[in-house]
């Protein structure tokens, strides 16, 4: 604390007192497990990425306990009761990796952890219970039994998918290949995701380490067929690791499926005035929102406003379009 006299403009001193404050404290980090915490510590350097998206993250920043104390409309937790410890630490590596070990065929023994590699609906809905029983009686995640039951896929598969040579001066369709048909149809829909044994990956640090041989894997199709028997992947709208509700709310996302030539709406809504104003006003929406108010976090109809998210009309409650995850 110091004096200081001032010279104003009409001749006069003004003598007062200046008090310094000290900066504000930031707040303590949430609790993170000691288990996630070690996950970290290798895959840092591992696999960098994943850790930074994590990183920012709202798992990574808030535990599921705050949820309980907020209004319906804003929680973002739609369990009751989180068990605990999860209900008092932040959704780390760990948390989400461990659920449900028993019924994941994936599972297996990770440096002395036991873990699976493919985080399901069933995994997510130890948190986000209301959110999986939708999306559990929607289309999309019979997508893959949809798939394999219309007669129209099979002959662009007789036809188009896969290896194909000349034979007396004519095209012949030799063979479908599997991976041509996981890239374009089952990339949207989901391909079936099962166990064949274990292979060697090998480790700068840690030297060779024995990991499930996933067959169908990688995939986020909407109706993927899990190894614990769970149909989807969240992850087909909320991008893992950082799981970004506005990633989600994007039309963007939308349009990695919804596109031409045999399902056009990302292309019509793209040409449409609500595809253009969503284009020119994106910089001033708050994807981030929830409850999603409208005309205060945006202004243009989008596909997750109408067909997925909290949206909040200034009516009565009752009248509010709640979440609903059965597009």
């Amino acid at each position: 604390m110091k004096s200081i006299s001032v010279l104003l403009t009409n001749g006069l001193i003004l003598t007062g007192l200046i008090i310094t404050l000290s900066a504000a404290q930031e707040p303590a980090a949430p609790a993170m497990s000691k288990e996630t915490a070690e996950c970290i510590s290798c895959h840092e350097t591992v696999s960098p990425g994943i850790v930074a998206d994590w990183r920012k993250s709202r798992h990574a920043h808030h535990i599921p306990l705050e949820a309980s104390g907020q209004p319906a409309l804003q929680r973002r937790v739609s369990a009751d009761n989180v068990p605990e410890p999860l209900n008092s630490i932040v959704v780390g590596c760990y948390e989400c990796h461990s659920l449900n070990g028993p019924t994941h065929a994936d599972t297996f023994d990770h440096l002395g952890y036991q873990i699976h590699v493919v985080v399901t609906p069933n995994d997510c809905k130890v948190c986000h219970p209301a959110e999986v029983t939708q999306y559990s009686t929607s289309k999309k995640a019979y997508a893959v039994e949809n798939l394999n039951e219309n007669p129209v896929f099979h002959t662009l598969v007789e036809t188009t998918l896969g290896i194909k040579e000349y034979q007396n001066g004519q095209m012949v369709h030799l063979a479908s290949s599997t991976s041509a048909r996981e890239e374009t149809c089952f990339a949207c829909h989901g391909t079936v995701v099962s166990v064949s044994g274990m292979r060697t990956i090998h480790s700068p640090d840690l030297g060779e380490i024995q990991v499930p041989l996933l067959l169908g894997w990688p995939n986020h199709g909407v109706g993927r067929v899990n190894p614990d028997g769970s149909l989807g992947a969240c992850t087909s709208c909320h991008p893992r690791h950082s799981f970004s509700i506005e990633v989600a709310r994007k039309p963007y996302t939308c349009g990695q499926c919804h596109l031409e030539p045999d399902v056009p709406a990302y292309n019509i809504y793209k040409e449409s005035k609500h595809g253009n104003l969503m284009m020119s006003k994106e910089k001033d929406t708050n994807w981030d929102a929830v409850p999603w108010k409208v005309g205060t976090d945006f202004q243009t109809p989008t596909c997750a406003g109408c067909h997925n998210s909290i949206a909040e009309t200034g009516r009565p409650a009752n009248d509010s379009c709640r979440q609903c995850h059965q597009p």
